[in-house]
């Protein structure tokens, strides 16, 4: 037993715990190392476990609504975009007129676009993707298969009770 181990907290025995079970090492091992039973390094392990699981759920909620937060941005300029494909512009027409007069005329024409459907499109692969990072295409997908699949079984079994058409005598 390492004597300076006497002095350890359990936060730093769990972190000698976890480094020691990372590299391989057995739990009896571990805990003539530490100084603590085995029963001790299981129980530290347990916890460590918990910790390591939840901490891994946070950072996967985390990287999930920071993405969340990206897919949202880029919608809002796809829109931001949209609208502004649908705003009126003014064109402006210049030409030069040759001749005995040569002059430059110009006119001034409005249109109001239908929009560009490119930004459209931009905003749909935001919510699938919205959806797929959400788990809600998965859903779907299995509702569909679940549906065809129990469409399938109702008509078989429709099938199985119909009565049998009479036999032919021969």
């Amino acid at each position: 037993m390492n004597p300076s181990q006497h002095h350890l907290t359990a936060e730093q025995r769990r972190e000698t715990i976890a480094a020691l079970y990372l590299r391989g090492q057995y739990q009896s091992a571990i805990a003539r190392q530490v100084g603590v039973t085995q029963q001790q390094v299981s129980y530290d392990l347990k916890a460590l476990r918990k910790q390591w699981l939840a901490a891994a759920l946070r950072d996967f909620d985390e990287a999930k609504a920071l993405e969340l937060q990206r897919i949202d941005e880029a919608e809002r300029a796809y829109w931001q975009g949209w609208e502004r494909s649908c705003q009126q512009r003014e064109v402006t027409l210049t030409k030069r007129v040759t001749g005995k007069d040569p002059r430059d005329e110009a006119s001034i024409r409005k249109e109001t676009p239908v929009g560009d459907p490119r930004f459209l499109d931009g905003v749909m692969r935001c919510i699938a993707q919205r959806c797929d990072l959400l788990g809600l295409s998965t859903a779907t997908e299995a509702a569909k298969a679940l549906g065809t699949g129990l469409a399938a079984l109702l008509s078989q079994a429709q099938a199985a009770q119909a009565p049998a058409p009479p036999m032919a005598e021969a």
